[in-house]
């Protein structure tokens, strides 16, 4: 049977309009960081777009299809081996970190690790469907 989630994409469209309103004041406040609006912009900007998605994404198809098992076998697949290359990716930095072959920032390490989580889950997801199952 399946079963009709509620999700409420308007809150989520209202609230990235809120926090792209409050960065405007809040470059008035914080003028010794500047970046402190830009992330608050960022923020709301990101909100809108995922809710903007849900909104279509529901407009489109009235009643969402429950995963069946092999999609959540698939994507618990996926995670799992996503989870272990990013493992090894920030072991990687940090020992090129720790040699110092390369001086990294805080900033360009999280921004790495995010993107290997990213591509890698994506890469696994696409890699499972087309192989048709998770082993």
């Amino acid at each position: 049977m399946k079963q009709k989630r509620k999700e409420n994409y308007w809150l989520g469209l209202v609230a990235g309009l809120l926090l792209i309103t409050a960065a405007i004041p809040a470059r008035a406040v914080f003028t010794d960081q500047p970046r402190i609006a830009l992330f608050i912009i960022v923020a709301g900007a990101a909100l809108i777009i995922t809710s903007m998605t849900g909104i279509y994404l529901r407009s489109r198809k009235e009643e969402a299809e429950d995963p069946d098992e092999r999609d959540k076998k698939i994507r618990r697949a996926a995670f799992s081996d996503s989870w272990i290359i990013t493992f090894w990716f920030a072991t990687v930095l940090l020992c090129i970190d720790f040699t110092g072959i390369v001086e990294l920032q805080t900033t360009d390490v999280l921004m790495a690790i995010f993107y290997a989580m990213g591509i890698s889950a994506t890469f696994f997801g696409w890699k499972y469907r087309e192989k048709g199952d998770a082993e």
